[in-house]
């Protein structure tokens, strides 16, 4: 039964006598019928231990459970059955229980072998690291230059409300951003995985809530890279997604700014240029904000997290259990540590609405653009009436002029009018009286526009407070980092929000070791800002 298993993978106990047992799918059981390798390579065996007899140890038994599992699944699973038959032939030899030396070294003979062998089918047939490498880069986001190239392609359709988005339009522009930066050096299999879909559509969505890409994985990879890890990938890249999107539109809102006031804003600056000043301050502070985040995320969390990924992975001896765990670990540490899995704070929550500001706050400074334009306009159209009139001999203004003078914002550009502006989102930077064509006065469009632009910047500057606040108090010393680098020249005052009854009681019964880890912490942080104000 043993050298059965041991050379073979094939469990022989009609009588139920050895220590490794088959489990038999229960309809009843939640996970049943889940499919894929995962379930043959963790649920098709168990290991007994009240089983095992009492002259062998218990890692002798897990070396002969991994043995045999991992010959089951090289035949099944990755479809090599030539070479366990060859291996059973090879390496066949008869066992007996007295000899214990023996037996231990030909246990951990078959061990080694089977074991080298599952990595190399893993690494070289079944392209493992390639495809671990394929969604950091896409899914994850290391490719920039492809990241960079798609976005830029996709915003115009992007902009559309969700139900207008259609699939082949979507892969065209996929297509167009892989041909047009490094991916298209990419092997044909690894492109041939990279697809984008839709998310479930909701009322009121633009293409941005719902577009995501996928990265096709197969058996027996997805033994390491299971349905769940699929589904933290998905999580990762939506949120990361959210931010470059956050990113690319400041990005743009700011090269629009800046081209603006080299054209024409220096004309109106009697009415508009102290609102710009203070508007381009609240821009470029977020800019910082979001840099700051891709910063840590991308390079200090993601990168860190994959360089450890790497040197388990590549570790002598290495078993497939050990690349499950591996890859387990990694995925926790990127969305623990990348703000998204925090087990004492809703970070996820926090960052969302930061994220909503930024992208209110752009849509309010295009609409000061766009108030700075008509305003800009409007001037060239009165200069150039009165140096026509004047040339003619005639008065450059007239009682008439005044008169027909129309009292509301009649140069009204498109995108402040209603019907476009609520298409976009719930974050327009205008209030709906606003909207309307005969609403009210220019300067009470220039006030509503005011009170808007200080209420996010005001909203923003508080949120970002409770979040240094938190990350402050945080025992991961990744995450106060960030709350340094942040509020590096300490222009934020952090707060924390006040929690209830029950989270006190909770820290009231934490030991006295967490205590020092956080006092610790505290003076840690405390050293850097004496050595910034030093230097």
């Amino acid at each position: 039964m043993l050298r059965q298993w041991i050379y073979d993978g094939e469990l022989s106990d009609p009588f139920l006598e050895f220590f490794v047992s088959e489990q038999h799918e229960d309809p009843n059981d939640e996970n049943a019928g889940k499919g894929g390798a995962t379930s043959v390579w963790e649920d098709k065996y168990k290991l007994n231990e009240k089983m095992i007899p009492s002259i062998v140890s218990s890692e002798f038994a897990s070396k002969v459970f991994l043995i045999g599992k991992t010959l089951n699944f090289i035949r099944y699973g990755c479809g090599d059955a030539a070479w366990v038959e060859s291996y059973s032939k090879d390496s066949s030899r008869e066992l007996r229980y007295g000899d214990t030396a023996a037996l231990e070294r030909n246990i951990g003979e078959a061990y080694k072998t089977t074991m080298a062998r599952l990595i190399h089918l893993m690494a070289d047939k079944f392209k493992l690291f390639e495809h671990l490498q394929a969604l950091k880069k896409y899914i994850l986001l290391g490719a920039g230059d492809f990241i960079a190239v798609l976005m830029e392609s996709l915003s115009s359709n992007l902009d559309q409300p969700a139900n207008t988005q259609y699939r082949h339009t979507l892969t065209a522009q996929l297509e167009h951003a892989v041909r047009n930066s490094n991916a298209q050096y990419d092997s044909p299999e690894v492109l041939r995985r990279l697809d984008s879909r839709m998310l479930e559509l909701s009322h009121g969505e633009i293409g941005w809530d719902v577009f995501t890409l996928e990265y096709k994985i197969d058996a027996p990879v997805d033994v390491i890279v299971t349905p769940y890890g699929s589904k933290q990938y998905l999580k990762v890249f939506n949120f990361l997604w959210r931010v470059k999107r956050v990113e690319f539109a400041l990005g743009s809102t700011w090269r629009r700014c800046m081209t603006a006031a080299r054209q024409f804003l220096g004309a109106v600056e009697d009415k508009v240029g102290k609102d710009w000043k203070i508007a381009r301050c609240a821009v470029a502070e977020m800019i910082h904000f979001i840099n700051q985040l891709q910063y840590y995320i991308l390079f200090e969390v993601i990168e860190s997290s994959w360089n450890e990924l790497q040197a388990s992975m590549r570790k002598p001896e290495s078993t497939l259990d050990d690349l499950i765990h591996a890859h387990a670990r990694y995925l926790t540490n990127i969305t623990r540590k990348g703000l998204l899995g925090s087990e004492r704070m809703d970070f996820t929550g926090q960052l969302h609405e930061l994220l909503k500001i930024m992208l209110a706050y752009k849509g309010a400074v295009d609409g000061l653009y766009s108030f700075s334009t008509a305003e800009f306009a409007r001037r060239q159209e009165r200069a150039a009436k009165i140096e026509t009139r004047t040339a003619a001999g005639k008065w450059g203004l007239s009682e008439r002029d005044s008169e027909n003078a129309s009292p509301t914002f009649s140069a009204t550009p498109a995108n402040l009018r209603p019907s476009s502006m609520r298409k976009d989102d719930d974050n327009s930077p205008f209030p709906p009286p606003l909207l309307s064509g005969n609403a009210g006065s220019e300067d009470d469009v220039l006030e509503g526009l005011r009170n808007r632009l200080g209420m996010l910047s005001r909203d923003f500057k508080a949120r970002v407070n409770i979040l240094l606040g938190d990350l402050t108090h945080q025992p991961d010393a990744d995450m106060r980092w960030l709350a340094m680098v942040m509020n590096f020249n300490e222009v934020y005052q952090p707060s924390r929000r006040k929690r209830g009854a029950s989270s006190r009681r909770r820290d009231g019964r934490e030991g006295g070791e967490k205590e020092a880890k956080i006092s610790g912490a505290k003076s840690a942080e405390g050293s850097f800002k004496e050595d910034d104000k030093k230097g």
